[in-house]
């Protein structure tokens, strides 16, 4: 017998879009490759996710992945991707860690590390 976590997901999702704000982030891949320019193009790609922000304690600071100035965001479930950006109160972060909150096969949301 499993457990439906749907409707954890749901509260997750509509409590952190109550109590966060609005994000917008940015992925860049690397396309096809011209061998006229000798470089690839990048394909840019920007969405919206609503997440909350935190700074990290000084005792959470002292493990050593984690710099000054680095912040969490607890972020709306979805695929993000290690080197992506996030406009935070009008400046970029580049995200470091993520961090699935997952239990079983259902994504509630998503712990990111953000670095400047």
């Amino acid at each position: 017998m499993s457990f439906n976590y749907a409707p954890l997901a749901s509260s997750a999702n509509r409590l952190i879009e109550r109590f966060g704000v609005l994000l917008t982030f940015t992925n860049q891949t690397a396309g096809a490759y011209d061998p006229a320019t000798g470089q690839a193009a990048k394909t840019t790609t920007s969405y919206q996710k609503y997440g909350c922000v935190f700074e990290y304690s000084d005792s959470e600071r002292a493990e050593e992945t984690i710099q000054e100035g680095d912040r969490r965001v607890l972020a709306q479930a979805h695929d993000y991707a290690v080197g992506d950006i996030v406009d935070i109160s009008g400046e970029n972060y580049r995200i470091v860690t993520v961090s699935q909150i997952q239990p079983g096969d259902t994504n509630m949301a998503v712990n990111l590390q953000v670095r400047k």
